[in-house]
């Protein structure tokens, strides 16, 4: 059943088993996996069927020094959330990323993979996936009829991405949702959470829409989730009770903002043989009906050895090519590739034959800062709500294991006598200035077993609380390399199976 906020039925007090704000990837799978369980649930989302300038603009907020997208404009407040523009990029986490490190300060999640194991194969039905196959790349590249471009066993793997079509969750599940006992609030912003007189428990949501007065609603379970941005918003505009807002008795509310750097720019792949320059390793391969990417990341073993982050690189489409009778290439833009010169004397070391330059892409893990944060400022959206300022810290320490990993990338590359790796050497003087980002909100509300480093349990609590739960990849204690989707609704899932034992008599 879907209502609108700014209209709603009359009647009896307003009152929910269980909330769940945000109608993402998250809110659509916890909705849709407690559905039918004779349960009163509310899923409340700020925006409407379809994208609206109202709705983005309480989103809006400001930046610090780094550069970023209009916080505005960088999620879609809607019903489906971001799937509604998402890439569809799909990856599981690896083990090691649960992981304690001791080069990672703040590391390692109260759950390992094994504990979501279960959850991931679901998850990829929810998207739209086969059964997964991401470091299945030998066996893929056989039925794609490709040569793997470097060497299995060593420091650097070839991995998969696999793409989901992509699954838009607001246009994909709206008729099932609409037709089931879940109450979806559309144009409904939860401006404040109401605590019990022993702050440990929620008992209710002001609920704020557009030309009328806000609606309380009672509630006996909520769940957030509304986005690695807004999430912190919500619990730390929730101050009406609690001084510095709900979860934040230490500080961590909005501390260890994580995105993944996406630096196009920094490098560019020489491909001296055919097994790099097939169509396999930079165009999206259809096999078997499902769509794949490779992608070469420094293995859990060369990472522990090593005490380096990952880094998930993709080779982008055919770029200038070689002509080895005129020693040089067709086309040449130097902002991107640096001097031809230089292009030209390392495409020298191939000798006749055909030569392409390709532009790669990367995203690469980072180590959690807590001085990367979202916090709340002065300004004020229409319903009273504080804006954010997202001040994103990028670290020269997680740029160094990426440029690492370049270089054990062209050595692999080299031994197999497939490719050249360029990397800039004005890299780090440009990281910041020119580094771009993947649109994937991570950390805010983390994971972990102390109150102290974490805002949230392992089971995705808010420490301290009785039935308030954060769900989405705000939760996410290290980001990995992976893009989080798939993990999103793997989390989902988990925490869907959590509130049925929470639900049971």
């Amino acid at each position: 059943m879907f209502l609108d906020g700014r209209t709603p039925p009359g009647g009896a007090a307003l009152g929910a088993d269980l909330a769940i704000i945000g109608a993402g990837a998250a809110g659509i799978t916890l909705a849709r996996a407690l559905a039918g369980r004779g349960l009163k649930i509310a899923l409340i989302e700020s925006g409407g069927l379809e994208w609206s300038e109202a709705a983005a603009d309480l989103g809006a907020g400001s930046l610090g020094e780094q550069h970023y997208g209009d916080l505005a404009y960088v999620r879609l407040r809607q019903f489906g959330g971001t799937t509604g523009h998402w890439g569809g990029w799909c990856r599981e986490l690896d083990a090691i990323d649960f992981e304690p490190r001791d080069f990672v300060p703040l590391s390692g999640w109260p759950i390992a993979k094994s504990d979501l194991a279960p959850f991931y194969p679901e998850a990829q039905s929810i998207l739209q996936l086969g059964p997964a196959r991401y470091d299945d790349f030998a066996a893929v590249a056989a039925e794609a009829k490709a040569e793997a471009p470097i060497a299995p066993g060593g420091d650097m793997e070839a991995v998969l991405f696999e793409f989901s079509p992509p699954t838009r969750m607001g246009e994909v599940y709206r008729a099932e949702l609409e037709q089931s006992d879940v109450a979806v609030w559309l144009n409904t912003t939860v401006s404040d959470i109401r605590l019990s007189d022993d702050l440990t428990t929620v008992t209710g949501l002001v609920l704020s829409r557009d030309g009328a007065p806000p609606l309380a609603m009672a509630v006996r379970h909520v769940v957030a989730a509304c986005g690695g941005l807004s999430n912190p918003q919500l619990l730390l505009n929730a101050d009406s009770q609690v001084a510095g807002g709900i979860g934040n008795a230490h500080d961590q509310v909005g501390r260890c903002f994580a995105e993944h750097p996406i630096v196009e720019t920094f490098a560019a792949i020489l491909a001296l043989g055919p097994a790099t320059g097939a169509p396999f390793a930079f165009r999206d391969t259809s096999v078997g009906n499902r769509r794949y990417r490779p992608a070469f990341q420094p293995s859990a073993a060369a990472r522990r050895a090593k005490g380096r982050l990952s880094t998930l690189v993709t080779i982008n489409e055919p770029g200038p090519a070689f002509d080895p009778a005129t020693g040089g290439f067709d086309r040449w833009d130097e902002a991107r590739l640096g001097p031809q010169a230089t292009g030209a004397a390392i495409a020298a070391l191939s000798g006749a034959g055909p030569l392409r330059l390709h532009y790669r892409s990367a995203g690469f893990e980072t180590r959690p800062n807590p001085d990367s944060r979202v916090t709340l400022t002065a300004a004020r959206d229409r319903f009273g709500g504080r804006r954010i300022k997202l001040d994103w810290r990028l670290s020269d320490a997680d740029l160094d294991d990426y440029l690492a990993n370049l270089e054990d990338l062209g050595r692999a590359f080299a031994a197999a006598g497939t490719a050249v790796i360029r990397i800039d050497p004005e890299a780090r003087a440009r990281y910041r200035a020119d580094t771009s980002w993947g649109h994937h909100h991570m950390g805010t509300t983390r994971m972990g077993d102390d109150p102290r480093v974490s805002v949230c349990d392992g089971d995705g609590r808010v420490h301290g609380m009785a039935n308030l739960w954060i769900a989405g990849s705000s939760l996410f204690t290290t980001p990995g390399a992976a893009n989080p989707t798939l993990t999103i609704v793997a989390l989902a899932l988990r925490l869907a199976d959590r509130l049925k034992k929470a639900f049971a008599p």
